[in-house]
């Protein structure tokens, strides 16, 4: 990079602008030089305040140096360019890694709106959609728009079935049976889906369909065999349906591995 970094700093002494210190910290940080990205970033956004300088700012502050100063920079960056929904999802996660998840997913929800075929908001709402009970209808709105816009991505299927069975404290056999089709798409999609077959296997658990939940739980093992509640619930299945044999084996597994996250 060191050709590149003396052609940026040659157009700058020709003429200094925010456009090329934003070049030059992409330059300076592909190169791990953190203190000279940051610099140069911060330079940017202060001569020329455009909403990829701002974003660029928030982002290697929120990587780098300090989540309350990303905040402040997102937080103006949103008012100055209050359609962005990339600057809204920078503003989300800066709430998100502050603790403040009702702002996190508020923030979240309303850059889905501005852009609903912004993957990366509808990646982290369906990563967070539980840590909000205020919003959690809110982010189920969203998170079907991303499975209909979406209906080859199987982590759009995945969260939006996920955040169906999330929706009530008890478990419910109507959002169960509307989650099912787009947790057996996920698969579909993607048969590795580790996530997808857990979740499956504990939608048919509830659903007391006790070998499709075995079936779906030993490949969700089969994939992560350190899954610890994966054991737990197939130890109970198989008890259920006349196995004590496995279910000893899997009890043991559960507890050596409970040990070993201790």
């Amino acid at each position: 990079m060191d050709k590149s970094r003396q052609i940026v700093n040659e157009l700058i002494k020709q003429e200094d602008k925010g456009e090329l210190h934003n070049l030059l910290g992409d330059i300076e940080e592909t190169d791990g030089h953190v203190r000279e990205a940051a610099h140069e970033y911060e330079l940017a956004a202060r001569m020329d305040p455009t909403e990829k300088n701002l974003f660029d700012l928030g982002s290697d502050l929120l990587n780098h140096r300090g989540l309350e100063p990303a905040l402040k920079v997102f937080d103006f960056a949103v008012k100055r360019y209050p359609q962005s929904a990339k600057l809204r999802v920078g503003l989300g996660i800066s709430y998100y890694s502050l603790g403040r998840y009702d702002d996190a997913v508020q923030t979240l929800c309303e850059a889905v709106d501005l852009d609903p075929r912004d993957t990366k908001a509808l990646d982290f709402l369906g990563k967070m959609d539980d840590i909000s009970p205020q919003y959690a209808d809110e982010v189920t709105k969203r998170l079907f728009v991303f499975a209909r816009n979406y209906p080859t991505n199987a982590a759009a299927q995945y969260y939006y079935a996920l955040s169906l069975r999330k929706r009530t404290a008890a478990p419910s056999t109507d959002n169960d049976r509307v989650a099912e089709p787009y947790l057996l798409r996920a698969i579909e999609l993607n048969p590795d889906f580790t996530d997808a077959h857990y979740e499956l296997g504990l939608l048919y658990q509830d659903l007391g369909e006790n070998r499709k939940a075995i079936g779906q739980l030993e490949i969700a093992i089969k994939h992560r065999p350190n899954l610890v509640q994966a054991h737990y619930h197939l130890a109970q299945l198989y008890k259920k349906v006349g196995r004590p044999d496995l279910a000893g084996q899997e009890f043991s597994r559960f507890e050596a591995l409970k040990a070993g996250v201790k």
